[in-house]
């Protein structure tokens, strides 16, 4: 009879590499996704699959410009969201002020050039207003931030449907140009989205109320306990995504040259799916720009992908939906508090 032995130390070895492997596979996606890169991996990943399946209509110059120019009004809004997200609010009303953005721009410029930057001016005054009024009422009142946004979205929604329940007004020919201009697949709009992503990646990065809304969004009371001013800073985010929502809304009037009281439907919800996608803790305080505006790139082109593959457009929603959740379930990081 013949026996067979087993070196001791090779069960040991081949109990301990899946374990290690499972370790540096959790560690690379967990690196991956703190630097907000996990969102871009699924877009490589569509490109990748358009380009294989219709490649002549994916990378037309027409098709990429449509693409990019869909970014920029939803990249728009969810920089705003991404600010506000990083204290740990939420803001419900960035589609009622970017319809209440376009319609006013629209009405009170009305195809005078000279109205062109005053107006501009206010409507953006006008966002910062309604946005620190939301800080205020949440920093300073302790109102939950959920009730404070769903009160001004439908407050915002229905001042707009008073101002003018149709489409009214009109831009200027120098604005709507601008608006649709690109100079190859490139839009002179994405511009815009470039510098605001600029700023707002400049202001968390480089500056101490960047710092601050960082700290106040991973322990408010510990954040004031160090000195941060936090009702000021919690201020300071909301104003910016007042801002940015009512850019986003100056754009959408010059794109359709009108204004109509519908024109942000549903931005609200898209502005929170992509920095969710994005990686962005909803409890606050982690994040990044990046990590937002791969949220923004991959819901644009699955929606735009629908198209180029010639696909039901009623089934939109739902591949939207499928993605956000995969996306949650594979790169969003559960903290515990």
């Amino acid at each position: 009879m013949s026996t067979t032995t087993t070196s001791p130390g090779a069960g040991s070895t081949a109990a301990t590499d899946a374990p290690l492997c499972s370790s540096w596979v959790t560690r690379a996606l967990r690196a991956v996704t703190q630097q907000g890169l996990a969102a871009w991996i699924l877009v490589l990943a569509l490109v990748c699959w358009l380009t294989i399946d219709n490649a002549a209509g994916f990378w037309s110059s027409a098709s990429l410009a449509s693409v990019l120019t869909a970014t920029v009004v939803l990249g728009l809004v969810a920089l705003g969201q991404h600010l506000v997200v990083l204290t740990g609010g939420i803001d419900l009303s960035v589609g009622s002020m970017a319809t209440l953005g376009a319609l006013l721009t629209a009405m009170l410029i009305d195809g005078y050039p000279v109205r062109t930057l005053p107006v501009v001016l206010g409507v953006l005054a006008l966002g910062a207003v309604i946005g620190a009024a939301h800080g205020t009422l949440v920093a300073r009142f302790g109102l939950a931030p959920f009730i404070v946004t769903l009160a001004t979205f439908y407050a915002v929604q229905g001042l707009a449907l008073v101002v003018s329940p149709v489409p009214a007004g009109q831009v200027t020919v120098a604005l709507s140009d601008f608006a649709i201009a690109r100079t190859g697949p490139i839009p002179h709009l994405l511009v815009v989205l470039v510098v605001a992503a600029g700023l707002v990646a400049l202001l968390l990065n480089h500056t101490a109320a960047g710092r601050h809304i960082l700290a106040v969004g991973g322990d408010a009371e510990g954040a004031r306990a160090n000195g941060v001013p936090v009702v000021r800073t919690v201020v300071l985010a909301y104003a910016g995504s007042g801002v940015l929502a009512m850019t986003a809304g100056v754009l959408l009037a010059a794109r359709a040259t009108i204004g109509s009281p519908t024109a942000g439907e549903g931005l609200e919800l898209s502005a929170i799916a992509a920095v969710v996608i994005g990686g962005v803790s909803l409890m606050g305080g982690r994040g990044t720009v990046v990590g937002t505006l791969g949220g923004v790139a991959l819901l644009t082109l699955v929606t735009s992908s629908i198209t180029i593959l010639q696909l039901p457009p009623t089934i939109t929603d739902l591949v939207r939906g499928t993605i956000i959740v995969v996306a949650a379930a594979l790169f969003v990081t559960r903290e515990r508090r």
